[in-house]
């Protein structure tokens, strides 16, 4: 398998071994971001956000009407990419601004015809600040023109003359490295090291074929500390003496903010993590999740409820006191607005569930529908008080908050117990089953943790197609711009994945079933998937 381990709490290079006792390649991994002084990192940071390191003003001078706007509405990064290279867009073709293209000896000759001689510092800032070219041509009134400090545009010439040479960490013309955080020890060590296996089998089939672009993918797994603190400083450790690129397949239940909040700061790519419940994280820049979190669940569990019947102003929303119940309801409250009625939200202490108040408030207030999140203690206690009352209320779950299954549950309550799930094993076709039973046999991976190792399959995928769309030319905004193109992705293991710039949930829906206790099984509602919009 392509891939590698650091041992947990050490920051160190080199070859290990697997717990199935095969010996991994190692390999030299090339630090491929230059290293940027002082003035080039402030340039850098004028180039890609438009805001001074300073705290100086730069303001983007717009259009023939000399439109005035914040450099952070317009940065210069926007229409000429990361790389320099520019990116047609609505019918405008920004120029290559890459330095080594402005000062090439002989000069320009442009579509238009416009010619001039080679850029050097003064006729950059010239045409930066007045929009003329060395030969003092108007350059496209397209382009804004920018008014900064002179310390800031001196900034911001000298990142110019190293960005093409600025490419983000893990990339080379052979291979790109990328990470993947697991429990590797602990009563999750199973689990992660399933993924792990998932993970570096589907990238070595990869490198079998020839990599993508030519590069092969190096995979190395961080493992999970103790704690959050622990998971993320083990992390950023790796990324300090390591050359990675993106985070693929990582474990991040109960690391979701954190983890966001440490990969923001470089828009580090977070592909198809394996979490419950990335609430409103989803709308993060580079992370890229697989499964609907709770609010869309909750926002189809209610959708199910209006299809049962139940009236809004009879549907309760019920969980522990916190943030999550209150996001959740506001999911709910959002969905319905405009409609007849409102649902009705009531939490409880989170160290004191009241079942039998509950129960009785259901029953005065006529409650048709009860939407559950809490967890399997207090539903265990609200079905004891439920079942002494007739008629009883539908009750509507997230199945990640329930810890066993409720084939036992009284009979009354057949076929009127819902849950909510992200995925099922009916997502799996028959490609993908035997795609992944071709790495199941060829790699000896483990017959257990199959919805890890899925979810790892899936990741795998949603990244080396990414990489795919992202093209030769590979940078992380260009990942992300690859992944965001992706529309009813397919990894036969999964609902077909949609993404966009404002769509960071690839499945964006859930699976409902109901509990059959004649058949003591779980039977699908309808087509079974359900959208939350």
């Amino acid at each position: 398998m392509s891939g590698r381990s650091l041992p947990a709490g050490s920051r160190i290079r080199g070859v290990v071994t697997l717990a199935a006792g095969l010996w991994l390649a190692g390999f030299a991994l090339q630090a491929s971001a230059t290293e940027l002084n002082a003035a080039q990192q402030r340039g850098k940071q004028i180039y890609f956000e438009g805001v001074s390191p300073r705290g100086t003003e730069i303001t983007a001078v717009v259009g023939d009407e000399a439109a005035m706007l914040p450099g952070s509405a317009m940065p210069c990064s926007g229409c000429h990419g990361s790389d320099g290279l520019g990116r047609p867009e609505g019918g405008i073709i920004p120029l290559d601004i890459r330095w080594s293209e402005l000062a090439k000896t002989y000069g320009h000759v442009h579509h238009d015809g416009r010619r001039h001689p080679p850029f050097d510092d003064d006729s950059f800032i010239r045409s930066i600040i007045a929009g003329l070219d060395p030969a003092n041509n108007p350059i496209n009134r397209t382009m804004p023109m920018y008014q900064m400090s002179g310390e800031d545009m001196a900034d911001l010439v000298a990142y110019m003359k190293v960005l093409e040479h600025d490419v983000d960490p893990g990339v080379s013309d052979e291979s790109v490295t990328v990470a993947t955080l697991l429990p590797l020890a602990g009563n999750a060590a199973d689990t992660g090291e399933a993924m792990r296996m998932v993970l570096g089998a589907f990238f070595s089939e990869i490198n079998e074929q020839g990599g993508v672009f030519g590069r092969r993918i190096e995979l190395l797994a961080v493992p999970m500390g103790a704690t959050p603190e622990a998971s993320i400083d083990g992390l950023r450790g790796a990324f300090d003496s390591e050359g990675i690129f993106a985070l693929v397949g990582a474990y991040t239940i109960g690391l979701d903010e954190p983890l966001l909040a440490f990969l923001r700061t470089d828009n580090v790519p977070l592909v198809g993590p394996f979490t419950l419940d990335p609430g409103d994280a989803y709308l993060d820049q580079a992370a890229f999740y697989l499964y609907a979190g709770f609010d869309d669940q909750v926002r189809v569990l209610t959708k199910q409820a209006l299809a049962n019947g139940a009236a809004q102003e009879n549907i309760l929303v019920l969980g522990p006191e916190g943030e999550r119940t209150t996001r959740l309801q506001r999911a709910v409250r959002e969905m319905l607005r405009g409609k007849d009625g409102e649902a009705v939200m009531r939490s409880y202490p989170a160290d004191g569930f009241d079942a039998a108040g509950v129960a009785g408030g259901i029953a005065d207030q006529g409650i048709e529908a009860v939407v559950f999140v809490g967890g399997q203690q207090e539903f265990d206690a609200l079905i004891g008080e439920l079942k002494n009352q007739a008629p009883v209320p539908r009750i509507y779950v997230l199945s990640s908050l329930i810890e066993r299954p409720l084939t036992d549950l009284p009979a009354l309550f057949d076929e009127r117990v819902f849950l909510a799930y992200p995925t099922l094993s009916s997502d799996i076709d028959s490609r993908g089953r035997d795609e992944f039973g071709h790495l199941a046999s060829k790699y000896g991976l483990p017959r257990d943790h199959i919805q890890a190792q899925v979810a790892a399959f899936a990741a795998a995928q949603l990244f080396v197609q990414g990489l795919r769309k992202a093209g030769r030319n590979l940078t992380r905004v260009r990942l992300v711009d690859g992944i965001e193109a992706l529309y009813e992705f397919r990894t036969g293991v999964t609902p077909p994945l949609s993404y966009g710039p404002n769509r960071r949930i690839g499945a964006r829906g859930a699976h409902i079933v109901t509990v059959d206790l004649d058949e003591k099984t779980y039977k699908p509602v309808g087509s079974s998937w359900h959208a939350a919009q």
